[in-house]
């Protein structure tokens, strides 16, 4: 993208996939970094990468590459009046592009992405379903952890924007990646932070639409999700039991999408959930072990809940049949 300067009122992707509105207080050329002051006061250092700057008039070189144009003039996008090189643009911008109402992809994520999932209907909605058929940036040039978790690039999603995995991001079982929630069109309900019981393939490795099925889950995978995502909201360890954990496993028990489980009667859920939440130490501490009200529950380590079942376990050495030797996936959901 082009330059960035001090004071200048910029767009800042942030780990769940959406732009922010923020000033730049300090501009790092070595590290490819600036400091952004948000709306809300809030400094943080944002890659360069994840920068999107506003341009006034039409530029005369491609925000890409910062090349003037070649043989052919730029095609500026409608909306921030960015302009590029056809073949800079990703997907390719083609020939018979109209300059006067071509979107870019940077603007397309920019109005369709949301929290709970990006829009499905609409103008915008099938173009994003169009740009989200490459990626812009090559997947195996990432340096990614042993688990498969992050990568040293901080580059994720179709948006290729920072992201962290145990909030609200999918990883596609085909190639590996993470995917952000507010960039994914095929989620029915908003997810959990640490909710990794999805089957997903991305749009890349599915050549069109993205698919998602959800995975089976049991009253110990529901009690520690709970749990988990209590825990990241609210910034405590511990939680009261009808209060706390059984009032939001009931406010949001359709949201939670539990298959066999669904069926409950509300009167067995306490049960279920207290039996599991007692029956597990190597999972959940409770009060009454730590001195307390023996009605608190938190979590032992604070991670998500690991994907056990027989049912996931079987899904995931299929996937390792299906690879080429070598390239074992079964690293990448631990």
């Amino acid at each position: 993208m082009g330059g960035v300067s001090e004071g200048d009122d910029v767009l800042a992707r942030w780990s769940d996939g959406l732009l922010y509105l923020g000033n730049v207080k300090r501009v790092d050329g070595v590290k490819q970094c600036c400091l952004v002051r948000f709306e809300d006061n809030s400094e943080f250092w944002v890659l360069r990468k994840d920068i999107h700057s506003f341009s006034v008039g039409v530029e005369d070189v491609c925000c890409i590459c910062d090349a003037p144009p070649l043989k052919e003039p730029l095609i500026n996008c409608l909306k921030c009046r960015h302009g590029y090189h056809p073949e800079c643009h990703t997907p390719s911008i083609e020939p018979e592009a109209d300059s006067n109402s071509w979107i870019c992809r940077q603007c397309v994520f920019a109005v369709a992405t949301k929290r709970g999932g990006a829009i499905k209907r609409g103008r915008f909605a099938r173009l994003m379903q169009i740009m989200k058929l490459r990626l812009p940036y090559q997947l195996s040039s990432l340096d990614w952890d042993t688990q498969h978790l992050t990568n040293q690039q901080q580059c994720y999603c179709y948006c290729a924007g920072p992201g962290e995995w145990n909030l609200k991001m999918l990883q596609c079982g085909s190639c590996g990646q993470w995917f952000h929630e507010a960039c994914t069109q095929c989620l029915t309900k908003p997810l959990l932070y640490g909710d990794r019981f999805y089957e997903f393939q991305c749009s890349v490795c599915a050549s069109g639409p993205e698919t998602i099925h959800r995975l089976p889950m049991s009253w110990v995978d529901l009690a520690h999700l709970v749990l988990y995502h209590l825990s990241l909201c609210c910034k405590r360890k511990y939680f009261d039991f009808d209060h706390e954990i059984m009032s939001f496993a009931n406010e949001n028990w359709d949201s939670l999408l539990l298959g066999s489980l669904s069926d409950t009667p509300r009167q067995d859920r306490c049960h279920n959930l207290l039996n599991a939440l007692n029956s597990n130490k190597d999972r959940f501490v409770s009060g009454k072990e730590i001195k307390k009200k023996k009605c608190l529950f938190g979590l032992q380590v604070r991670a998500p809940p690991p994907l056990t079942s027989e049912y996931i376990i079987g899904f995931l050495l299929g996937l390792q049949r299906s690879r080429p030797q070598g390239e074992g996936v079964t690293e990448l959901f631990l």
